[in-house]
């Protein structure tokens, strides 16, 4: 006699962030009950758009997002580090890429505006990686040449990356920016500890992973409070007004320099938060100011192995993440975040981030001939940082600089705790 086989259940699927556990008082039903087929719903007939009227952009692509990178430089042959300004050769920029002269540091790279995280990576590999005259027609065995050293400092000046955050279909207010800042005010130090890239400072190796935060924040980035962002410069949140080929932006200024895959792992947080706020829903951390300076201060010295604030309650900075993700994960999914990205939120979860591999890779050099350790560091970066920019891992990159990276193929992201929304 046969019987009829049971329906199978259907597969489920499991988000880039992890969900959690169903809760107690959750039931399911033994089998699937027979649901008779609904009818055909009738045809609904929409008047097409005028022809002047631009189509509407996904949510994400209203986001509007530009990223200015300082750097250092690395003299070859001799792999001497210094602050030697350093141009693509004419003619390779694209549309709305700058090359310009940065009078503190030497070279500053301006990308052009981005609305997509996939964008963010590839613009900003391929605009980084002009700078290396190397790798074009006409550079002769021996010539000298510069590749980027991108890190937070390493002499006695500071080097930096500034993000700038607009929205595509409305211009952005003063009023609309200190309501934007209002919303990424809390998350701040979490930015600070992902991108985090300074530990060396007057040439030797420190402890502090960022020594640009904690040396240069009150000259040059001064922690201010949402509702005095204004057009002042030196600020760490600032209102830059719209220029004739350029619109008005919420200014991030921050951050330490660092290589494409940390700055877009950070500016995906960034654009997590402004995506919620731009939806109209409130904001997930709220801090007093001298929670928020303690955690800044926090983040500067010991990177994602410190302790951030979240909503009064102190907490590993990877606890925080895992927060920041959950509370985001709606975001998250629909910004469509490519793997290379969700590996290095992994990594920061380990507690590893720019500063560590920095910090390591000098340590390394170091151990094997402290005399010449920096020459050592030099010739290593620069071999990693034209295998990274021409388009292979982070993972490639630290193997260049003789770094093992910690394993993340059992780190999970999101935690579903201490939800706002349920």
């Amino acid at each position: 006699m046969l019987t009829a086989a049971k329906p199978r259940r259907p597969a489920r699927t499991r988000s880039r962030v992890q969900r959690g556990a169903a809760r107690p008082d959750e039931t399911r039903p033994a089998s699937p009950t027979p649901v008779a087929p609904l009818p055909e719903p009738e045809p609904i007939v929409r008047s097409l758009p005028d022809a002047d009227t631009p189509p509407l952009l996904p949510m994400p692509k209203r986001i509007v997002i530009g990223v200015e990178i300082e750097a250092y430089s690395i003299q070859a042959p001799e792999f001497s580090i210094g602050r030697r300004h350093s141009r693509p050769r004419p003619g390779v920029s694209e549309a709305g890429e700058r090359y310009t002269r940065d009078t503190s540091i030497g070279s500053e790279y301006n990308s052009r505006p981005f609305g997509t995280i996939r964008e963010a990576v590839f613009l900003l590999k391929s605009g980084l990686r002009k700078y290396l005259r190397r790798i074009y027609r006409g550079h002769e065995e021996g010539d000298e040449w510069l590749a980027p050293l991108l890190v937070g400092g390493w002499t006695n000046r500071f080097a930096g990356t500034h993000l700038h955050l607009s929205l595509a279909d409305e211009e952005l207010t003063l009023e609309t920016a200190r309501s934007l800042a209002g919303h990424l005010h809390a998350h701040v130090p979490l930015m600070i500890a992902a991108c985090a890239n300074s530990p060396i400072w007057g040439s030797r190796i420190t402890a502090t992973v960022s020594n640009r935060l904690e040396r240069g924040s009150e000259a040059y980035f001064k922690a201010i409070s949402p509702r005095t962002v204004s057009a002042r410069d030196l600020q760490e949140m600032r209102y830059a007004p719209a220029r004739k080929r350029k619109p008005a932006t919420l200014e991030l200024r921050m951050l330490d320099s660092n290589i494409p895959e940390f700055v877009v792992a950070t500016l995906t947080l960034a654009k997590a938060v402004t995506l919620r706020w731009r939806r109209g829903r409130r904001a997930v951390n709220r801090l007093k100011q001298t929670d928020y300076l303690g955690a800044r201060h926090h983040a500067g010295r010991h990177g994602m192995r410190g302790q951030l604030c979240w909503r009064g309650e102190w907490i590993p900075a990877r606890k925080y993440l895992d927060r920041f993700l959950w509370e985001h994960r709606a975001e998250l999914e629909e910004i469509d975040i490519p793997d290379d990205v969700y590996d290095v939120l992994r990594l920061l979860k380990r507690g590893y981030n720019g500063a560590r591999l920095i910090h390591d890779a000098a340590r390394i050099a170091y151990r094997e001939h402290p005399q010449t350790w920096q020459r050592r560091f030099a010739r290593r970066y620069a071999a990693g940082i034209e295998l990274l920019l021409s388009g292979n891992s982070l993972r490639d990159f630290a193997a260049a600089l003789n770094v093992a990276l910690p394993d993340t193929d059992q780190t999970w992201l999101g935690r579903r705790t201490a939800s706002i929304d349920e």
